[in-house]
């Protein structure tokens, strides 16, 4: 469905984490966008129909571009795998997957 709403999640592919982290940052960044964005129309909407999620992976540079575009972010505190303040992953509310495809089009699946 082309105007569905889906919730997007771009991991930093430089980084080379391993799955476990890779999940936790999603979790970490998929929490801020929860505490912030509960409550609105399309959130509720999304939460009552599944809660669609795609994962795909980008450069730092992409991740700094959909910072600008207004997606969450997330950075490490060095505690693991990868150096604190490591920009590790971005995430957007959930929004219609036709307007999130012209942004995040080129980009591929984790």
């Amino acid at each position: 469905m082309e105007d569905e709403l889906v919730q997007y999640f771009v991991v930093n592919k430089e980084l080379n984490m391993s799955p476990g982290k890779i999940a936790a940052q999603v979790a970490h960044v998929a929490t801020n966008i929860t505490y912030n964005e509960h409550g609105t129309e399309d959130w509720e909407e999304w939460f009552e129909n599944d809660q669609p999620k795609i994962v795909l992976r980008g450069k730092e540079k992409d991740l700094l571009k959909l910072i600008e575009m207004g997606a969450y972010s997330i950075r490490d505190n060095g505690r693991t795998e990868i150096p604190e303040n490591s920009l590790t992953c971005v995430g957007f509310p959930p929004t219609s997957k036709s307007e999130m495809k012209r942004i995040l089009g080129r980009l591929q699946l984790l």
